[in-house]
């Protein structure tokens, strides 16, 4: 068994971050996430994505609330830095406050939407919810 640990981490050099990694902007922070391969597959360095995540909360009026699943988007236009498709990590370029509201939401289920390379417009997001989408 320790021989297996010694040749995976004699391979990790060559295998982590398999994109060559993309230079931090200064003031920035290189935030590492863990994806499912599905959401990695067609990602690369340089990339640009949108970061959401699914969460509980409470929806409705004061006194006739309920839970429900939302999805809501946290982080806009994100640089990607680098993409280690091997261990399932990404790397993302964000700022102080972009970093603290990612690790926020680590233990809840993320998604990334890669962006056009040409879109790199903000804009308000409303968080989705079954009730919405089946009014």
């Amino acid at each position: 068994m320790k021989y297996l640990l010694l040749a995976v981490l004699l391979a990790a050099p060559s295998l982590a971050l398999a994109d060559k990694p993309v230079a931090l902007a200064s003031g920035y922070r290189a935030l590492s996430l863990p994806f499912p391969d599905h959401q990695l597959r067609w990602l690369e360095a340089g990339d640009r994505v949108d970061l959401m995540t699914t969460f509980e909360a409470l929806l409705g009026k004061k006194g006739d609330e309920s839970k429900e699943e939302v999805t809501a988007t946290i982080l806009q236009n994100v640089r990607v830095l680098a993409v280690d498709k091997t261990l399932g990590i990404v790397q993302l370029e964000v700022n102080p406050n972009e970093a603290q509201y990612a690790a926020l939401f680590t233990s809840k289920t993320n998604w990334l939407s890669k962006r056009a390379p040409d879109d790199k417009e903000m804009k308000p997001m409303e968080m989705a919810n079954a009730r919405k989408l089946f009014r």
